[in-house]
């Protein structure tokens, strides 16, 4: 299945492309018909042949069809196909100038015809598309051999080196066009995965030539749900932009936490954030940054209300747990999260909500635990055992722990 966001933005690129070639064939073909009037009225002696009639209908014909796809992309939808009917009328119209137009045929010249194919092919390049390369491509050769039939220019000596040239020119054009659109794919593809992916990971995920494809796959990660305390009986007590402020500066900090301990951010609901850790690329130690990012997470809300100077301070939950999922690019042809479902997606949110019923702002699972003790990082914090609850959904009980603080030398992730 295609990436449907990226081709749909390279399409709206190739749009705003066509839309300028438009312009530019049009303000071309009008000056060429604004000088060619002029000297068939003698008033500009420019050509060394004057344009005839004949030259005036093709100038009209070529300025009618530039005036209608400047229409067409301007007041219509935009279709793919539309490129390829351009290129061929285009291709079409300078070799009937070359073939009937008296101030082209006196030259008697296929070099200049050559120059202007050349000139003709640079411009489909910046259509993005390499079946368009292709095509205009295949047309320069056609229109080439035909024009040096037409002038009987195959004994010419230079006929040979000039083949070679133009063959080696739709060669690198085609090799221009590929690596536009791989630029293009990269980059779009890039921001759209560092809106939730940490910098650093994406680049890791381009240096192992990994990508965020449709489906999915089992993979053991720690989860972590963030909610506000209370938030929508607090927020009733301000203004919707003291509301969107607040949310902004909170959600931005957290998103700097996260990034900075290499968190993927699944989604934000509302004030809450789901956030993983080992996915898409699992490292060592992800149950630590996990735990190390709450503690972080509660010690930046600490400032925060000291900052927006609130009435009532407030709190947040976290709860974390370290499970397997499914992760991977789940969704619709039309919209697509990369996102982690499983039983493990679902204790954690029971785990953050029993943060409100101990009064405790971090609580991990046994599992979660279990994982520091296996990296030899739970004495960096300073835990204790809570309960052993069943959570609602849950058949088997969980022990689950509190973290009350960081007590390490260094406060970040090795």
């Amino acid at each position: 299945m295609k990436n449907t966001i990226i081709d749909r933005i390279i399409k709206e690129r190739e749009q705003k492309n066509e839309k300028r070639l438009a312009i530019a064939r049009l303000s071309v073909i009008s000056v060429f018909f604004l000088f060619d009037i002029l000297s068939l009225l003698n008033l500009f002696s420019g050509f060394s042949t004057n344009p005839s009639e004949t030259t005036i209908i093709l100038d009209s014909i070529f300025l009618l069809y530039s005036l209608s796809v400047v229409i067409v992309l301007f007041k219509a939808t935009y279709f793919s196909f539309l490129k390829y009917i351009t290129i061929a009328i285009d291709w079409g119209l300078v070799n009937s100038f070359i073939l009937f137009d008296p101030t082209l045929i006196a030259t008697q010249n296929y070099m200049i015809g050559a120059l202007v194919f050349v000139m003709l092919y640079i411009i489909s390049l910046l259509r993005y598309s390499k079946s368009a390369s292709i095509y205009s491509g295949a047309l320069f050769v056609v229109s080439l051999i035909w024009e040096i039939i037409k002038f009987q220019a195959y004994q010419d000596p230079n006929i040979v080196p000039l083949f070679i040239s133009i063959l080696i020119i739709i060669l690198i054009g085609y090799y221009i066009t590929m690596s536009n659109r791989k630029i293009i794919e990269e980059a779009n593809t890039k921001k759209l995965m560092e809106r939730y992916i940490a910098p650093q990971l994406v680049s890791e995920l381009y240096k192992s030539d990994a990508n965020l494809s449709p489906g999915g796959k089992n993979q053991v990660v720690t989860i972590l749900f963030s909610d506000i305390r209370s938030f929508t009986s607090i927020s009733e007590k301000m203004s919707a932009q003291e509301v969107v402020g607040f949310l902004n500066d909170y959600l931005s900090a957290m998103t700097e936490i996260i990034f900075q301990n290499e968190g993927t951010i699944d989604k934000f609901i509302g004030d809450a954030i789901m956030t993983v850790f080992g996915a898409p690329i699992q490292q060592r130690e992800d149950s630590f940054r996990a735990v190390m990012t709450a503690v972080q997470m509660i010690r930046s809300l600490e400032k925060m209300n000291e900052r927006h100077h609130l009435s009532v301070p407030l709190k947040i939950g976290i709860g974390i747990h370290t499970g397997e999922v499914v992760v991977g690019n789940i969704g619709s042809d039309k919209r697509m999260d990369y996102t982690v479902i499983g039983d493990a997606v679902n204790l954690t949110s029971r785990i953050e909500g029993l943060t409100k019923f101990y009064q405790c702002p971090i609580l991990i699972s046994d599992s979660t635990y279990n994982s520091l003790v296996e990296d030899k990082k739970e004495s960096a914090f300073l835990i204790r055992e809570i309960d052993r609850t069943i959570v609602k959904g849950k058949s088997e009980p969980v022990t689950i722990y509190e973290v009350m603080d960081y007590i390490g030398e260094d406060e970040r992730c090795g």
